[in-house]
């Protein structure tokens, strides 16, 4: 008896370490094995570079909405077919939301470290994925909050257009001359809004450890 509590926290570590690995095989899958590749072979065909020079910031938005599509489309397959039961806690979200967001990070800034670039000149990108991070987290609540109310198709478009919004002002704001700074401080401001939203999301889940996950799917 005294080795339950034991054996619970190590399956509650084990737990918490898949939601987060299946939160950086999500984005491995959604965007450099799929979404990445599907861009280049459209950025070397002639009809798209001729739509893009002809309608350049609706090819911006398309672009944009392609990563939600994507990222939220295989975030809500993965709660659907390998994250059971549907109700949980929050923790489930947020560490899929991390380990998504953190597996972008490193692809991003890793490179950039080994080119020699120092932290103290990346403070912008450091700032920018800081806030990508958050927005990861934020947009896996969203799509969780439909496995918690039954309305999942309905928070996954939330989702897709929130994602296709911030993928889209942001680059063209930049394209039309915007500084970086005020740039990334629109963009702490919708992450803040959507943040807001998140937290108060809270009461949709369940309350406790995993155990309580598992007392749900045996109900």
């Amino acid at each position: 008896m005294p080795d339950l509590p034991k054996t619970n926290r190590s399956h509650r570590v084990i737990q918490y370490l898949l939601w987060f690995v299946l939160g950086a095989a999500c984005f491995s899958v959604s965007q450099p094995l799929l979404r990445i590749p599907l861009l280049g072979l459209l950025n070397h065909s002639m009809w798209f570079t001729m739509f893009s020079t002809l309608h350049s910031v609706l090819a911006v938005v398309l672009i944009g909405f392609s990563a939600g599509v994507f990222e939220e489309g295989f975030r809500f397959l993965f709660k659907q077919f390998l994250l059971r039961p549907a109700k949980c806690t929050i923790a489930q979200p947020l560490l899929f939301g991390l380990g998504h967001g953190g597996i972008e990070a490193g692809l991003i800034l890793i490179p950039l470290l080994m080119q020699g670039y120092t932290f103290s000149v990346l403070h912008m990108a450091l700032i920018e994925r800081v806030l990508a991070m958050l927005l990861h987290l934020i947009l896996a609540v969203i799509v969780w909050n439909g496995f918690q109310t039954g309305h999942r198709f309905r928070y996954l478009a939330a989702a897709i257009v929130l994602h296709g919004l911030v993928d889209s002002v942001l680059p063209l704001l930049a394209r039309s001359g915007v500084q970086v700074v005020f740039v990334e401080l629109i963009f702490a401001g919708m992450v803040l809004c959507a943040g807001a939203y998140a937290v108060l999301s809270r009461k949709l889940y369940l309350q406790g450890g995993t155990e309580n996950e598992e007392e749900n799917a045996e109900t």
